[in-house]
């Protein structure tokens, strides 16, 4: 008697580990890496917490920083240009000797070149929120605020504009 008790605690301890045993884990709902969410909001609807503008449609050419940009928000627009844009476009924006843009087919366009120089703040900004060409968009990365700080670095000490 004493021996079916101990096999009925021994299967009773080990019936939690079983794989089927407990469903909940294998019928959950799964999400691949970087899938947008499921749900998407009602047409008109007012969202509660700060949402993101949309600045695919925008014309770049005149949109303007909307935030004062002092010493402080471009230190932090450096810090941050070297987490996102300095393993591509390099230190000082021409992307010499940066392994990931050796690699690249194309190349990372040159922050100091003539095409890039060429673009309006805004326009440098809506590239670096929606992405151009081979560079990903960065509006799920940054705040607007600091997508500015970003384009007021570049500008100010890459580009070397007044």
């Amino acid at each position: 008697m004493r021996a079916i008790g101990i096999i009925l605690l021994a299967v009773f301890a080990l019936l939690p580990a079983c794989e089927n045993y407990d469903l909940d884990m294998h019928d959950q709902v799964t999400f691949r890496t970087q899938e947008f969410p499921r749900f998407r909001r009602p047409v008109n609807s007012v969202p509660l917490h700060m949402g993101r503008v949309d600045y695919s449609n925008v014309d770049g050419v005149t949109l303007q920083s909307p935030y004062p940009m002092g010493e402080k928000e471009i230190a932090t627009g450096k810090k941050l240009f070297e987490i996102y844009c300095m393993p591509c476009h390099g230190a000082d924006g021409t992307t010499t000797g940066m392994p990931v843009a050796d690699k690249m087919d194309p190349r990372p366009a040159d922050i100091t070149g003539e095409a890039v120089i060429s673009l309006t703040e805004g326009e440098i900004f809506q590239r670096i929120v929606e992405g151009f060409g081979i560079m990903p968009a960065y509006k799920r990365d940054m705040t607007d605020e600091e997508a500015w700080g970003v384009t007021a670095y570049i500008m100010k000490h890459i580009q070397k504009r007044d």
